[in-house]
C-alpha cells in the first residue's frame, strides 16, 4: 500500500527534512570528537580554483555551518576549489547531482532515505559523507501531556506537515520499531505548523525537527518533552552525495572537497560561536529571522553530527549498518519495492 510514497518522498523530502535542525540539550563537544581548529595557509590564487557547485536541499540556514565555515575559513580554497552554493530541494538535486557533467552540479546535501530510493530507481547517486549521524525527527509535546514513550501515544492525536518526507518516515519507523498499528493513535496533517498547532492545543503531540520546533517552544518559556525517533529507530540521514561517474572519473575532486567538508564540520563542533557568526555572511537577513534562536538551534543541531562511530572512523562517517537497518524498514514500509544494493549505496573511502 505504502509504494506509490516512494515518488512522493523523493520529491517532498527536504521540505521535511532539511527545513530546520535535529533536537537535545545544548552540549559541548568533547575534545576527542571535535579537534581543534587547524589554522588556514595561504590559499591558491582565485583564477587557479576548479569552481563547483554545492546543490543545497534547503533555503541558506545555519543547518549549513560547517560548508560555511569550511568557505570562510578558506579550507575550499587551500584545497584549489571554489565552490558555489545552490538552494534548491531535494528532488531537483538528486536529479542534478546524478546529471553532471552536463548539469554542472558536482555536489549536492541529500538524505540517505533518499539515495536508497534513487538507486532503485536507477539514479546513479552515492553517498561519500553523512553530517547527520542520527535521525533528527521527533515527536514533541508540551510537558504536561506526558510523552515519555511510543506507548503515550496511544489515543493521542498527532499533527504531521504531510504524508512526504522525513517526517512520514519518522511515523513509520516508530510505528514499525513499537509494533503500532494505524489505530494506535490518529495522525492528522497540519502543514508545517507543528510548533504553533501544540502551542494553542490544537493536537497534544506534533512531528518536527529536534532542534526546530522544541527549540522554538521552549524559547517561548514552554516546557517540552521530545521522543527522538533516533533512540527508537534510527535511520540514515543528510550528507553529500555525488554521482557514481564523478566518483569514478575524478576521485581526488571529490576527495578534496570532502576533506575540507570535514575541516568545517570540526571547526564548528569546536567553535559553534566563531561557526554561527561565520555562517551569518551566507544567510541573508531575511532567511535568518530571530538570530539569537538561531543560535540554539545551531547547538541543539551540534550532536547530531557525531557519534560512538565518528569517535573511532572520523567526522562524516557513513554507517552501512545503520543503512542496511534503513533499507530493511524502507522494504518493510512498502517505500521500497525491492532491495537496494546498500554497499554499492555509500563509501568511506573519501573520509580518510
Amino acid at each position: 500500500m505504502l509504494g506509490r510514497l516512494s515518488l512522493i518522498a523523493l520529491v517532498a523530502l527536504v521540505l521535511a527534512a532539511c527545513s530546520q535542525a535535529p533536537a537535545a540539550p545544548p552540549t559541548e563537544v568533547p575534545a576527542a570528537e571535535a579537534p581543534a581548529a587547524e589554522a588556514p595557509t595561504e590559499a591558491p590564487a582565485a583564477s587557479n580554483l576548479r569552481k563547483v557547485t554545492l546543490a543545497m536541499s534547503y533555503i541558506p540556514n545555519v543547518q549549513f555551518a560547517p560548508y560555511y565555515v569550511a568557505a570562510a575559513k578558506g579550507y575550499f580554497a587551500e584545497a584549489g576549489l571554489e565552490v558555489s552554493f545552490d538552494y534548491n530541494f531535494e528532488n531537483d538535486v538528486v536529479q542534478r547531482v546524478a546529471g553532471w557533467p552536463e548539469s554542472q552540479v558536482e555536489f549536492a546535501t541529500a538524505s540517505g532515505t533518499s539515495t536508497l530510493l534513487a538507486r532503485q530507481q536507477g539514479i546513479p547517486v552515492i553517498t561519500v559523507m553523512t553530517l547527520y549521524q542520527e535521525f533528527p525527527i521527533v515527536f514533541f509535546a508540551k510537558a504536561a501531556t506526558g510523552l515519555k514513550s511510543a506507548d503515550d501515544l496511544r489515543g493521542q492525536t498527532v499533527g504531521i506537515p504531510g504524508n512526504f518526507g522525513e517526517s512520514l518516515y519518522g511515523l513509520l519507523a516508530l510505528r514499525y520499531a513499537n509494533n503500532l498499528d494505524e489505530s494506535a493513535f490518529t495522525v492528522q496533517e497540519i502543514g508545517f505548523t507543528q510548533a504553533q498547532a501544540v502551542l494553542e492545543d490544537q493536537v497534544p503531540v506534533a512531528i518536527g525537527y529536534a532542534m526546530n520546533e522544541p527549540v522554538i517552544l521552549r524559547e517561548q518559556g514552554e516546557e517540552v518533552d521530545v521522543l527522538r525517533v533516533a533512540d527508537v529507530y534510527n535511520l540514515a540521514a543528510n550528507g553529500i552525495i555525488v554521482s557514481e561517474r564523478l566518483v569514478a572519473e575524478e576521485p581526488e575532486l571529490v576527495r578534496s572537497f570532502i576533506t575540507a567538508s570535514v575541516r568545517g564540520l570540526r571547526d564548528t563542533l569546536d567553535n559553534p560561536d566563531e561557526a554561527f557568526e561565520l555562517s551569518l555572511s551566507f544567510i541573508p537577513e531575511a532567511t535568518l529571522g530571530d538570530p539569537t534562536l538561531q543560535r540554539q538551534v545551531l547547538q541543539e543541531t551540534l550532536p547530531y553530527w557525531y557519534s560512538e562511530k565518528t569517535t573511532s572512523e572520523g567526522l562524516g562517517y557513513s554507517d552501512a549498518e545503520l543503512w542496511r537497518a534503513t533499507e530493511q524498514f524502507m522494504r518493510d514500509a512498502g517505500l521500497l519495492a525491492g532491495s537496494v544494493d546498500v554497499d554499492a549505496a555509500l563509501t568511506n573511502e573519501f573520509i580518510k
